[in-house]
């Protein structure tokens, strides 16, 4: 039995329920033109005796997909394509590179109800969170965790904000960000940057 293949048709099912569909080892919710992800690496490590996986999952934006990059919605984006990505050990004590290790032996109806009950309190709530474009600017901007850089947090969060007509909000992020990075690489990109948009 192939212990990965075996994880990833029985979590298909709730995950379809709630809206994602399949696309290989990952799985995709739209709204508001953007795209939920949820990725099930499978590690090198893995053996057909013992498999060792782990979850990210991220957002991508259309808005930003288009305009900066000049991709379209009508390819599904793979999760390090995703504009906000992260890792699920990211969000768990003690922020852990967390990877299961299931073998053959295990029970694999408890393995996938704690796969999904991480999926469900971790990946899809830190998903929904920033889904539309209004909660990738608030967690961009309230946030410690970026699930990006330094410069491209602040090339999305402006070119959001000025899609969005919040000249003043955008004006104070561009006035915080070019005092903190004064004399490093990032404040010359951040000027490159806002001569594009």
């Amino acid at each position: 039995m192939d212990i990965f293949k075996a994880i990833i048709k029985e979590v298909n099912l709730p995950l379809k329920q709630m809206g994602f569909i399949r696309k290989g080892n990952s799985f995709y919710l739209q709204a508001h033109n953007n795209f939920g992800v949820i990725n099930f690496q499978k590690s090198r490590e893995s053996t057909k005796e013992v498999v060792k996986f782990t979850i990210n999952f991220g957002v991508y934006s259309d808005v930003l997909g288009r305009l900066l990059y000049g991709y379209n919605n009508s390819v599904k984006p793979v999760v390090d394509h995703c504009h906000w990505h992260a890792r699920v050990g990211a969000f768990m004590t003690g922020s852990p590179d967390f990877w299961w290790v299931i073998k053959e032996s295990d029970d694999l109806i408890r393995v996938v109800s704690n796969v999904m009950d991480i999926v469900q309190n971790i990946a899809i709530s830190e998903i929904n969170k920033r889904l539309s474009d209004e909660g990738l600017i608030k967690c961009w901007m309230n946030e410690v965790y970026a699930g990006t850089t330094e410069i491209s947090r602040f090339k999305y969060v402006t070119t959001l904000l000025k899609t969005k007509s919040d000249f003043s909000t955008l004006n104070q992020v561009i006035d915080a960000f070019m005092e903190t990075t004064k004399g490093r690489p990032n404040a010359n990109r951040a000027i490159e940057h806002l001569k594009e948009i």
